[in-house]
């Protein structure tokens, strides 16, 4: 009998370990768009889909060429939402054909998940309502250091080359003057609140509130998810809730959805997830 229950208690262990991992994969990564051109310092929004943002788990690295050296820079990273943040480094981009790496920690080893063309991107003007600010003093300490160091690539990194070229890794920090703090004015009333009948659905809230709010039907549906974590069945995008008073999104919320293709994408991968899960 006491093998039996400790068998089961294995089990157990087991299914919550296996929970815990899935919470934290990604499914989902792509740039929304970028906020610089060749010549200027990254600035990147991305899209992101996983059941839970740890970014000690996830990399985010701008790899370029320079000469005969490869170089790579750690960025820095803010949350926006729950699936969209932004990505930043001061290392100006001298290459048409830089890349962003993004590695995830899966298992007890860096492993990479993705290898996408920065400058393939669309370009958004920074403007007082798209610029984002970020917390250079808080950010995460990764659970294991990367798989290089100095000169060294270990054979796991998302960075070898053919042997014979030379290789440079270069990872810097992110100084707090590099950042731009400027505010964004907000012309949506704090206080604000949506008015629905019982039998609206999301999207027709957004259909009537896009225009007053200067955004598309599908960023009017992330802002409001955004703005009412308890507005949703399970937190779950297509779940609303019709027995919730529901907050207008706020100016920052919505300064984040401008661009109609890449917020259907985002809010296409997200309802993906929610209906699977």
């Amino acid at each position: 009998m006491s093998k039996g229950i400790f068998n089961k208690a294995v089990l157990a262990l087991s299914l919550f370990l296996f929970s815990v991992v899935a919470q934290a994969a990604m499914s989902h990564i792509s740039i929304n768009s970028r906020q610089f051109e060749v010549g200027q310092h990254p600035k990147i929004k991305l899209n992101i889909v996983a059941g839970r943002n740890d970014f000690s788990r996830i990399s985010f690295h701008l790899r370029q060429t320079n000469g005969s050296k490869e170089v790579m820079e750690e960025l820095m990273v803010q949350p926006i939402s729950g699936y969209m943040l932004f990505a930043i480094g001061v290392d100006e981009v001298t290459d048409p054909n830089a890349k962003l790496v993004v590695s995830e920690y899966k298992g007890n080893s860096w492993r990479q998940y993705a290898v996408l063309p920065v400058f393939d991107s669309p370009f958004i003007k920074i403007t007082d309502k798209t610029e984002v600010r970020i917390d250079t003093r808080n950010q995460p300490k990764k659970v294991a250091p990367m798989p290089y160091s100095g000169d060294k690539i270990a054979q796991s990194t998302a960075v070898n080359k053919p042997q014979g070229e030379s290789h440079k890794i270069v990872k810097k920090s992110i100084p707090v003057d590099a950042v731009s703090r400027s505010d964004s004015t907000p012309t949506v009333s704090a206080d604000c609140m949506i008015e629905r009948a019982p039998s609206d659905t999301l999207w027709r809230i957004a259909s009537r509130y896009q225009k007053q709010w200067n955004t598309n039907v599908y960023g009017a549906m992330l802002a409001i998810y955004d703005a009412n974590p308890n507005g949703f069945s399970k937190q779950k995008i297509h779940l609303i809730r019709q027995d919730v008073t529901l907050n207008c999104p706020s100016q920052t919320e919505l300064n984040q959805y401008v661009n109609k293709s890449e917020d259907k994408a985002a809010f296409e991968a997200l309802q993906q997830q929610h209906r699977a899960n």
